[in-house]
């Protein structure tokens, strides 16, 4: 099988060039330049695009534009899933033979629903990014119907949230009360450091905000500054594990599933968001307010976390309410 062609530079002329189709072509001196025009090229063979360019090929173009463009996580995940796509579908499927049960059936082996929905929006992306670069006319997959979302629906009482902490260690316990006492994202706790934080607020630049495009600020209650205060002079993230090293995504999860075993009850980072949340609007902080607390740009996703309806008696004291004439 022959190797897949890609750019490389000749010191001698001082350029890239790439050889495709057995055929030498110059790509200039700039690397970005020249990998933009690589990417036309590969996506354009031919004189044609969509007939004779593969997914395969479309997906490597848009990978490379999201290592140089996205977060690395995002860059991580994309790659994953299309990889695993790729995998399915083959690298020789033309663009213009793709179909939506090709799609379809391969999200059916991602996981549970939420990762299906996940995994159909990544190839989606692709497409769409394609379209927007003008590497396509359409998208072969404009609409999908893609399985719904499953909410978590994990909040904890104070009481559970006690029992929680007692199987924690104490450089875990530090974490998940910071997200008890702020309602950040987990990923917000584990990456948090001095430079991040004025005072009694911890202010993440866009750059480093989920969205890239506005500060991230997380306003740190007593409790909150408590724990941060005698962690200031670390250097990197304040928040490590027991060997000094910060917690990864991953090694946050097996630690939860750990305490998770021994409390009797599903544990998870995140159900501090969520129960923070909850919290918040059973006494009565407005939404417009929590959605800025939380870090988010519209209200409609504080209904995401607030899970009321496990609430039973706050629930009964708004229907005396909702009824009381007086």
């Amino acid at each position: 099988m022959p190797r897949e062609p890609r750019p490389y530079w000749k010191s001698q002329q001082q350029r890239w060039v790439c050889t495709i189709d057995g055929q030498r072509t110059t790509l200039g001196a700039e690397k970005e330049a020249a990998f933009d025009k690589y990417h036309q090229l590969m996506l354009n063979r031919r004189a044609v695009s969509a007939e004779v360019s593969t997914v395969y090929e479309l997906s490597q173009s848009y990978l490379d534009w999201c290592q140089e463009n996205r977060s690395a996580g995002t860059y991580s995940n994309h790659r994953l899933y299309l990889k695993s796509f790729i995998g399915a579908i083959g690298k020789t499927l033309k663009i213009s033979a793709l179909r939506k049960h090709h799609v379809l059936n391969w999200s059916k082996g991602v996981g549970v629903t939420t990762s299906q929905n996940d995994a159909i929006s990544v190839v989606q992306r692709m497409f769409n990014w394609a379209v927007e670069h003008e590497y396509l006319h359409a998208s072969p997959i404009p609409k999908i119907v893609k399985p719904k979302r499953k909410r978590r629906e994990i909040v904890y009482t104070p009481e559970q949230w006690k029992i929680i902490q007692s199987y924690a260690s104490p450089q875990l316990a530090a974490l998940i009360n910071f997200l008890w006492s702020t309602g950040c994202r987990p990923k917000e706790g584990r990456t948090v450091e001095a430079r991040h934080v004025h005072d009694d607020l911890v202010i993440f630049p866009p750059d480093e905000s989920k969205g890239e495009t506005d500060s991230r600020v997380i306003f740190l209650t007593a409790e909150a500054k408590d724990i941060v205060a005698p962690r200031l002079e670390e250097k990197g993230v304040l928040f490590k594990n027991t060997k000094g090293v910060p917690y990864t995504k991953d090694a946050l999860v097996q630690a939860m599933i750990r305490i998770s075993k021994k409390a009797g009850f599903r544990c998870i980072a995140y159900g501090a968001r969520h129960s923070y949340a909850t919290n918040a609007l059973i006494r009565s902080v407005d939404t417009v307010s929590l959605s800025h607390l939380m870090g988010h740009r519209s209200t409609r996703m504080v209904s995401n976390y607030a899970h009321l309806s496990q609430n039973i008696e706050h629930l009964r004291r708004q229907a005396e309410n909702a009824a009381s004439r007086k």
